[in-house]
């Protein structure tokens, strides 16, 4: 029986890695960057840089959920999924549909430093790479934020999961992004 179990477990179709979970798996355990209580805390006792709490991917996860996606962001892949955290989805003013939603997935496995240019997604357009103030965007997100004032924490990058990677950013990606500046009309200067 002992055997048995051993060698079911040896075998099995999932691959491991050191966290033993998919994309939506890791994403409800995910603790994203810290929230700092600000000058609103002084009144508490608190430091200002004190942390406060977490802007985790609850809010992801359900919306993958409602979109019915969850299940192909269980699968095989691999996937390179740019997650917005709950503050993010929580100030976005459109419909976070599973275009929307598929947006934000690409095909294929891309750590940070792979990410050197245009990806496309599952929604079929892609996220506009750029790399400006030593940072990385895809179109006006920033992967792996550092916090640069004290008292947060990092977004997450390069978080490995059994079927992909995830990289937190803090907006939700919306297709049909142009970039700033480059508005429609002639030589990229917007028609009067």
């Amino acid at each position: 029986m002992f055997f048995a179990t051993i060698q079911r477990l040896a075998f099995s179709r999932r691959p491991i890695t050191s966290l033993n979970a998919n994309i939506v798996e890791t994403l409800k355990t995910l603790q994203g960057p810290g929230v700092v209580w600000g000058s609103e805390g002084v009144m508490s006792g608190h430091e200002e840089n004190e942390i406060k709490c977490y802007d985790n991917f609850d809010s992801l996860v359900g919306a993958v959920a409602a979109a019915g996606l969850a299940d192909a962001l269980s699968g095989p892949g691999p996937f390179t999924v740019f997650a917005p955290t709950n503050s993010a989805v929580e100030a976005f003013t459109g419909e976070v549909t599973a275009d929307v939603l598929k947006y934000h997935v690409v095909p294929g496995k891309f750590t940070y430093a792979q990410i050197t240019g245009d990806l496309k997604t599952l929604q079929g357009e892609s996220l506009k790479y750029s790399r400006k103030f030593r940072k990385t965007f895809v179109d006006d997100a920033i992967v792996g934020q550092e916090d640069n004032f004290g008292g947060g924490s990092k977004f997450p990058k390069d978080v490995e999961c059994d079927n992909g990677i995830i990289h937190a950013i803090s907006t939700v990606l919306t297709p049909g992004y142009v970039a700033p500046g480059a508005e429609v009309g002639l030589g990229g200067v917007a028609a009067v």
